[in-house]
Parts: structure tokens; sequence; C-alpha cells
């Protein structure tokens, strides 16, 4: 009797040592969770915003109440879709027009808005909204985000934000539901309003139908400048935006604004140009039109391939010359702190006067008398070489993968589009299998957030404490 007791006391004891040790564990598995969360980089943090947005938008895009057929749709479809559009790129495996309900649409453009202005930038917004306090870590994060350089004046750029974007999009909207009108009546208020989100945020979602994005409209002036316009603003970056409103004098602007407009202003004026010469000849595309429509859609196609997406001509007719040359323009995209991808016009201008100075033996790069911080020449240099690495690493897996055997300059016109987040298709979009989509969904992904911001959310900032020894290698 008195051994049961011993045996059944030892029992319990164990119970409860076992439970003690199992609660420690759970504790401390939290504890490193907790220090796992307090420890995440801003990078990776934006990173996962958008991984949250694009799994949301295909949860409810793959809902039969988003399709007219009233079927569940394929979930890699509809992750394909939601990341397309949350990454304002473009590329479509469904016709939005013709497989899309209005709440399939609507789901659609409330991505595009969210994805193009930022879940960051809104956070700020509706923190500010209802009378939170911001965090420093949180004006940290926001700072990142809209890619600032200090946080003191996060709050101010994400109120503007949210008041230049809604400006633009309802005054480009009623214009062009005023193009709209003849053909569809007060149903193009609806597509005014809509086709102005897209564009602002140079998504490149249509409603045309048939993948035939604005081939309809080459002739109409109004509705290709209003795209035009639209386009260009959201290019360009909020912080351009702002700075030239509020100084509007060219030598008061920020080193920075003057690098995005004159870059801008030099790479639309040169698109156009080779465009004309490159398909003046080609009845595919240009040939067919009258003199001043060939502009019209040379100016537009120049304007669209960097980021939008939009196109006027029938891209699978395009010359090989002239996808080499979009597929230049499309990696270099938009301007930081802006709705578009690709390594950003600063990027470009960096690398250029740099590799300039260094071919006449200059010490320092100088931009408009002003002399660059060698941390952003190494930047610059990054971002292009990790961004021409994953291209070249996507372009492999997409023909290694391919069970079409689609033709190479097709692959590469593909991948760069996702990469810029420019969207532009030749028609071979639908037609990957399961494998390549999901390079494509990371590539928009990359390509949305940008490649430095991707490849440091793997790391954590530390302070070098040491310096070694410096010794010349050859290069060259």
């Amino acid at each position: 009797m008195l051994r049961q007791k011993i045996r059944q006391a030892f029992t319990k004891q164990n119970t409860l040592d076992a439970e003690a040790i199992s609660h420690r564990q759970k504790l401390t598995f939290l504890q490193r969770m907790l220090r796992w969360s307090l420890n995440i980089n801003r990078s990776m943090l934006i990173g996962l915003s958008f991984v949250v947005l694009i799994f949301a938008g295909a949860l409810l895009l793959s809902l039969p109440i988003a399709h007219q057929n009233g079927q569940w749709a394929h979930p890699l479809d509809a992750l394909f879709t939601a990341a397309s559009a949350s990454c304002v790129t473009g590329l479509v495996v469904w016709d939005t027009a013709n497989e899309l309900t209005l709440f399939g649409q609507l789901v659609l453009i409330f991505l595009i808005q969210v994805g193009g202005i930022g879940i960051m930038t809104i956070s700020t917004l509706f923190s500010i909204g209802f009378g939170r306090r911001m965090k420093i870590r949180q004006l940290l994060l926001v700072q990142e985000s809209l890619n600032q350089d200090a946080p003191s004046n996060v709050i101010h750029v994400a109120i503007n934000v949210l008041k230049y974007t809604f400006v633009t999009e309802f005054v480009f909207g009623t214009l062009l539901a005023l193009c709209f009108y003849d053909k569809m009546g007060a149903h193009a208020f609806y597509w005014g309003y809509w086709h102005a989100v897209s564009a602002f945020c140079n998504a490149g979602f249509d409603l045309a139908g048939n993948f035939d994005s604005f081939v309809g409209f080459q002739s109409h002036i109004l509705l290709n400048l209003c795209l035009i316009l639209l386009i260009i603003i959201g290019g360009i970056g909020f912080t351009v935006i702002d700075d030239v409103l509020s100084n509007r004098c060219w030598r008061k602007l920020t080193l920075h604004s003057k690098i995005v407009l004159t870059v801008n202003g030099a790479l639309i004026i040169a698109g156009t140009l080779i465009i004309w010469l490159l398909e003046q000849h080609n009845a595919a595309t240009l040939g067919s039109l009258n003199i001043a429509c060939q502009w019209l859609a040379a100016l537009f196609q120049s304007v669209s391939l960097r980021t939008a997406g939009f196109n006027t001509i029938n891209l699978a007719a395009l010359t090989n010359a002239t996808l080499f040359f979009m597929v230049c323009m499309m990696f270099i995209g938009a301007s930081p702190a802006s709705t578009g991808g690709g390594i950003k016009t600063t990027t470009f201008a960096v690398l250029l006067a740099s590799t300039v100075a260094l071919l006449r033996d200059k010490k320092d790069v100088v931009l408009f008398n002003r002399r660059l911080d060698t941390a952003i020449i190494h930047k610059s240099l990054a971002i292009f070489l990790l961004a021409i690495s994953w291209c070249l690493l996507a372009i492999f897996l997409l023909l290694f993968l391919d069970d079409k055997n689609q033709p190479v300059q097709f692959v590469i016109f593909e991948v760069i589009s996702a990469m810029g987040t420019v969207g532009m298709g030749v028609g071979i979009t639908p037609e990957w299998n399961s494998w390549c989509k999901l390079v494509l969904i990371i590539t928009m992904f990359i390509g949305r957030i940008g490649i430095l911001t991707f490849g440091m959310s793997f790391f954590n900032k530390k302070v070098d404490r040491l310096r070694y020894p410096t010794e010349n290698i050859m290069i060259g």
C-alpha cells in the first residue's frame, strides 16, 4: 500500500515537472517570436505588408462572386492577378472586362489603389485620422516606404500623397469620363475613374476587353493626353510633385527633382523618336496610321512602356529591335517614391554620371553643380547589379520551366515587364504554366518593393567596428 502511494506521488511529480517544462518552452517560443518581431528590419516589414495585401486580394478574387461564370477561380491565377494589381504591374491571365464581375473589378482597382499609394502610407493616415500618435518605429517604417531622408516630414508627405492622388484621379477621371460618354452614357464615369486610378498608379489594367488595351483609341487625342499626363504624374514620384508645387521655380528645386524631371523628359523624347523611326514602316503597328497618329501613338508608347503598361499598338507585331529598345526602357522604369518600378531614373542618372566622370578622370561625380556622395554611387551600383542578376535568373528559370517553347525575345520582354512593374505583354502571359507564373509573381513583388529593399530584408544592419588595410587589385 505504501509502495503504491509512493509510486503515485512520484508519477504526479513527473507530470507536474513535464507541464512546467512545457510551459517554459511555450514562454521561450513566445519570447523568441516577440524578440523577432521587435528586431525585424523595416525592409522586411514593407515586404510583408505587400504579401498580406496580395494574399487577401487573391482570396477575394478567387470567390465565385468575382467571376462572371460564378465558379471558384484557380488559386494560382487569383494569386497572380492579385500580385499584378497590388504591385501595380498589369500582367494579366484573365480578361478583366469579360471574366470579372463588378465585384471582381472593384477588388482589382482597390488593390491597385492601395498598392500604388502604399500600405504604410495608408496606415499612417488612419493613425492620424483616429488621433493616434506615431511612434518613432512607425515613423521610420513609413520613412523607408516613402524613400525619405528623415522621419521629421513623413506625416506631411503622407498627407500630401493622399491629397495629390485623389485630386489628380478625380480631375482626370472626369475628363476620361467625357471621352467615353458618347459611347457609354452614364457608365462612362465608372470607366473614367477606374482607368484614372489604373493610369495614375501606373498599373496598366483596363476594361477594354480581349486584351486589346487602348488600341481602339489610337486617334483619340484627349484620351491619349489624359492617360499620358496621369502616367507621368504618377511616375515622377510624390516627392517631386510636392517640390514642384511648393517651389514652382527650377532654381529652387532640389537636386533629386531636377534629375527626375530631366531624365524623364529626355527618356520620353528619345523613346518617342526611336519608336517612330523603328516602326513607321511596320504596317501592323504605326505604318497604317497617318503621320499625326503615328507620332501620338509613339509618344503614348514611350510614356507607357517605362511604367504603365497600356498600349495603343499591337505589341506582338513589333520588330525585334523595338522590343529590345522597350526592354531597356522598362528596365530603367519610373522614379523613386512613385507608383512605378524598375531601377529608377535617378539610379540610371547616377550610373551614367559616374561612368562619364570615370572616363574623364574626374574625382567627383557632379550633377547640376552638386557633388554626389560616394554612398549614393555604391547604392546605385548595387541596385543595378542586383536587378540584372535577378532578371537573368528569372529568364533562365522561365526558359527552363516553360513547356511551350516561347520565343526568347518574348520571355525576356515578359520578365523585364514584370521587374519594372510595367505590365506590357506580348500575348503569352495566360499561357505560362504554374511554375512560370510563380517566377513572375516573385519578380513583380521584387519590382514593386524594390530590389534593394528585398535584398536588405534578409539582413540586419550592423555597424562595422573594424577597418581592414587596403590593397589594390587589377580590374578592367
